[in-house]
């Protein structure tokens, strides 16, 4: 048996097919093999905080591959271009209708410390809007609420055509006493 090795788009999607079903409501690839079938396929932590499933060719060569790539994959029929970003953050969560292709830029605005381009300035005490775009930064202005700064943010983004997630994640986000208006 060889080696796994990171997954490329050639990896045929009727093997994917072959191997596994796939549950919309658990998000889990379920086991066509005889020894496992009906089984939920689960995974491994990967060292960087990633879930993988490895998947066996016909000739028994194993390629491995992100777990929510696969998942993309067996949906949509395709590989995805880029990688696969977790809508609601959790990458144990691999319903199909919480992955989406993403950049790196879209990767890291759906992170929890991302701030829609608004930055608290502790002297000033007031919002700061910022983006970068190609490795420049360019200051936005200053704000007195974080939602005028984020909203400075966005226009920037559209100006651009920059693709930025809207701040529905901001309801209910804890913001510290001193910056609440």
């Amino acid at each position: 048996m060889t080696t796994a090795k990171y997954v490329s788009t050639d990896f045929p999607i009727e093997r994917v097919w072959e191997l596994y079903d796939y549950n919309p409501l658990t998000g889990y690839l379920i086991s066509k093999s005889r020894r496992k079938a009906g089984q939920p396929v689960i995974g491994t932590l990967s060292n960087r905080n990633m879930w993988k499933i490895t998947l066996t060719r016909e000739d028994w060569s194993t390629l491995a591959t992100n777990y929510a790539r696969a998942v993309f994959a067996w949906c949509n029929a395709r590989w995805p271009e880029g990688s696969i970003d977790h809508k609601n953050r959790d990458i144990r969560d691999n319903r199909i209708w919480n992955l989406r292709e993403a950049d790196v830029v879209l990767q890291s605005q759906n992170k929890g410390n991302f701030n829609y381009g608004a930055i608290w300035h502790k002297v000033q005490k007031k919002w700061h809007a910022q983006i970068q775009n190609n490795g420049n930064h360019k200051y936005l202005g200053t704000f007195d609420t974080q939602k005028e700064a984020q909203e400075a943010y966005m226009a920037a983004c559209r100006e651009i055509g920059r693709n930025y997630l809207e701040p529905v994640l901001l309801e209910g986000r804890y913001v510290p006493a001193e910056r609440q208006q």
